[in-house]
């Protein structure tokens, strides 16, 4: 499942009228937003306007603690120009705060799925966390780790899902194939990851910290995207843990020629 680009180096006005004629192409009456509020409170929640009371995803979970600093879920009229998400999108940019989807789904249902896959459960159940995959900077990521089966589980709510990466260019993935098929019977309560799962999603989160860690910028290795040089990061954490390169110092030498000539 690809995702693409639909729209380079998207403003707040031009994304948000990107999703209002999506909604209109789907014959959707609303879209909905997921809306990472942490560092920023909640009081936006009553500014944007949203058809039902916004939904904190992680509520009533192990998490719930970190509700108020988690995703949440907002359900928004599509025929309305929203003037108010707009002055929104403006104040966030450059913020990976929005993860937008398509979905014909109930609010509740829709709200209930998605909670349901914030919360990661492996080694038996006995390690948990938060899957971010409403992060936009993972989103796509994410996706790509995952089997068939739990992309479905992801995914099949919404045929539809949009994003700003981190070069501001606007990216979509269409799961609408996912909703031909028979709608997906999981008898766990969490998103349960096998270890090659964990393994791909460890890669992005040390590609990430090493990139903050090393103050890297895409022009040092002519590169002109972060979301190239981010990709090429990942793809060196995955090669140095399958050659068992555990220490900084011996990642170093192949992690630098993945980001100057990409891999072998």
């Amino acid at each position: 499942m690809k995702q693409q680009v639909v729209l380079k180096q998207a403003s707040p006005d031009t994304w948000l009228g990107l999703l209002l004629e999506q909604a209109q192409a789907l014959e959707l009456p609303w879209f909905d937003l997921i809306i990472d509020q942490a560092e920023m409170g909640s009081r936006w929640q009553g500014r944007i306007g949203a058809l039902y009371p916004p939904r904190m995803l992680l509520q009533n979970t192990a998490h719930a603690e970190a509700a108020d600093q988690g995703p949440v879920l907002v359900r928004l009229d599509a025929s309305q120009p929203q003037t108010r998400l707009l002055k929104l999108l403006r104040q966030w940019q450059g913020q990976p705060r929005v993860l937008a989807l398509f979905s014909a789904w109930d609010y509740d249902a829709l709200a209930a799925r998605l909670t349901l896959c914030l919360q990661a459960s492996w080694d038996k159940g006995l390690q948990q966390g938060v899957l971010r995959y409403h992060d936009p900077r993972l989103f796509g990521a994410v996706v790509e780790a995952l089997d068939e089966q739990r992309q479905q589980l992801l995914l099949e709510p919404a045929s539809k899902w949009h994003w700003l990466d981190r070069d501001g260019h606007a990216r979509m993935l269409d799961a609408a194939a996912l909703q031909l098929l028979p709608p997906l019977q999981w008898r766990h309560d969490s998103l349960t990851l096998e270890q090659d799962h964990i393994d791909a999603l460890s890669s992005w989160h040390l590609a990430e910290t090493w990139r903050q860690n090393h103050l890297l910028v895409p022009e040092s290795y002519g590169l002109d995207s972060e979301e190239e040089m981010i990709r090429r990061l990942a793809m060196a954490h995955q090669a140095a843990d399958k050659a068992k390169l555990w220490s900084e110092d011996e990642r170093m030498p192949l992690v630098e020629r993945y980001l100057g000539q990409g891999p072998a």
